[in-house]
């Protein structure tokens, strides 16, 4: 997994903002709230897993992919993809990949200037 720096994912988010007709600034005043629900969903995320809840990982895997590539985060999109595809074989190791990739991008303050 690349590193993933506040100058790397703004680059990517303003490539989504660039796509969508908006300024960069736009996305980052609503990414706060994208990131909070991203932060509940890896929580489901976990407890589906734990519980094999295969439905339920498929489907917050889904969710957190789409709105991840809508907002130009490659990253969490590709690691969300790898657990929605993968829930049959092993999506532990993506899962926990994940995690730290929303751990990552929440801390990055991605909503300042």
């Amino acid at each position: 997994m690349s590193e993933m720096t506040r100058e790397s994912v703004l680059h990517d988010m303003q490539e989504a903002a660039d796509r969508m007709g908006l300024d960069l600034e736009d996305l980052q005043e609503m990414i706060v709230d994208v990131l909070d629900d991203f932060q509940e969903k890896v929580k489901q995320l976990q407890e589906a897993l734990n519980t094999g809840d295969h439905s339920t990982v498929k489907a917050i895997s889904h969710d957190i992919k789409g709105a991840a590539a809508n907002y130009g985060l490659e990253l969490p999109s590709q690691l969300a993809s790898e657990v929605e595809k993968d829930f049959e074989g092993q999506p532990l190791e993506a899962a926990k990949k994940l995690v730290a990739v929303v751990e990552t991008l929440c801390g990055l303050n991605l909503d300042q200037e």
